[in-house]
C-alpha cells in the first residue's frame, strides 16, 4: 500500500504547485494531510518529479515544469 500513499502525496504536491513555492512552504501545507511527512522525504519526491519533467526549481522556488513564469498576458 505504500505505492498508493506515494501517489496521493505526490498528488497532493503537484496540486499545491499551481503557484510558485519554497520546500518549507510546501512542508507546511502538505504535512497536515500526509502525517509524518518529512522534508528529506519530500525533497526526495520532488527531485524525482524534476527528473520526470513535472517540476521546475528556479530561484530557490518550485513550480509545475512548462508553466509560462512571469509572462504577461
Amino acid at each position: 500500500m505504500e505505492g498508493v500513499r506515494e501517489r496521493r502525496l505526490e498528488a497532493l504536491l503537484l496540486q499545491a504547485l499551481k503557484g510558485e513555492r519554497t520546500l518549507e512552504e510546501l512542508h507546511a501545507v502538505l504535512k497536515p494531510l500526509h502525517p509524518g511527512l518529512t522534508k528529506a522525504h519530500l525533497f526526495a519526491l520532488l527531485v524525482r518529479l524534476k527528473r520526470e519533467g513535472k517540476v521546475a526549481f528556479q530561484g530557490g522556488r518550485f513550480r509545475l515544469a512548462g508553466k509560462d513564469q512571469g509572462a504577461d498576458p
